[in-house]
């Protein structure tokens, strides 16, 4: 008989604890008094959330002090809480317009493809996806779902959205309004494979776009444990190519691209500048960035004066954003 194990759950901890309780982990409060943190943690953030960036941060190996942090203020946790929160807005809104300017790819090249009419490639996708064997009908069961809402309602009440029926006829230029970011770069897969068209070679890249765009939409934290090493995947070629034209050599590559978060901002600073045609857009998002990374980030610069991990991280995208992103008037 397997007995079950019990979860050992932790008291809740109140905010006038979790100073002391941080103090016991050698975090201190030099540069922010106890009170000014405590207000912090009541007002603007949460524990969970501005300590998820501690693991940035080196312990103590040995002696006394074993376990404990490295020269480790509340200041520099709350510093770089704010840092993350404008990157979050920054990534996001550079996500949002891959999203929009995929869609205008997609309708411009089905106009150079003989016969295809913009039913047809919607009428076989959905088909593939009412008989998948694995994950039968998921997007048929997303665009019903979708259809309750008013502004979708009035756009797909003349189809027959019957739920025992495979879904028909719906146009192209409709069809990418109602699905999902990941449902899109599923669709764009299946469309540029179908017709073999070059475009093909993005889809690695938009997936690790995805679940960065799924991070930033729910507000998680991007700049956490950039010291791990979760990520063995071959990087994309298109991409190694790419950090190879902004002077960053084989070891560092491997180095950061080991870190899925790395990576998949790294992919997106990438795809961005490809997929993005108006240059009104791009200006926005160059502004945006050199106001982050030349401005703000360095704000503080001398928190970070014995932290080799963020130096580096902050040098390897320097010179990605300096060769393609960096405004020279600002």
């Amino acid at each position: 008989m397997i007995e079950n194990k019990k979860l050992s759950l932790r008291p809740m901890m109140k905010i006038s604890e979790l100073v002391p309780y941080l103090k016991e982990k050698n975090i201190k409060f030099e540069k922010c008094s106890e009170c000014e943190a405590e207000k912090y943690l009541r007002e603007n953030n949460n524990y969970y959330n501005v300590t998820a960036y501690k693991n940035n941060f080196a312990k103590y190996q040995c002696g006394e002090f074993t376990g404990k942090y490295i020269d480790l203020d509340f200041a520099y946790l709350k510093d770089i809480a704010i840092i993350d929160y404008r990157t979050r807005l920054i990534l996001f809104k550079m996500i949002i317009d891959i999203e929009h300017y995929l869609k205008i790819r997609i309708l411009n090249s089905i106009e150079e493809i003989k016969n295809e009419d913009g039913y047809n490639i919607v009428n076989l996708y959905l088909e593939k996806d009412f008989n998948d064997e694995k994950y039968p009908r998921r997007v048929h069961d997303s665009i019903r779902k979708k259809v309750s809402n008013d502004y979708y309602q009035k756009i797909f009440c003349k189809y027959d959205l019957n739920k025992d029926e495979k879904i028909e006829n719906i146009p192209i230029w409709e069809f990418l309004e109602i699905i999902t970011f990941g449902q899109l770069i599923n669709f764009f897969e299946f469309y540029t494979s179908t017709y073999k068209l070059e475009d093909n070679k993005y889809i690695f890249i938009l997936r690790e776009v995805n679940k960065l765009r799924n991070a930033v939409a729910h507000n998680s934290c991007v700049l956490s444990e950039l010291d791990k090493k979760d990520n063995h995947y071959k990087p994309d070629t298109l991409v190694t190519n790419y950090l190879k034209s902004c002077g960053i050599g084989k070891e560092n590559r491997k180095t950061k691209l080991s870190n899925s978060r790395i990576r998949q901002i790294t992919y997106t600073l990438y795809l961005f500048n490809i997929i993005v045609t108006s240059d009104g857009v791009k200006q926005n998002i160059n502004h945006d960035i050199t106001k982050l990374f030349y401005k703000r980030i360095i704000l503080n610069k001398e928190y970070y004066n014995s932290n080799e991990l963020l130096k580096s991280i902050y040098n390897y995208f320097n010179k990605i954003i300096e060769k393609n992103y960096r405004n020279p008037d600002e």
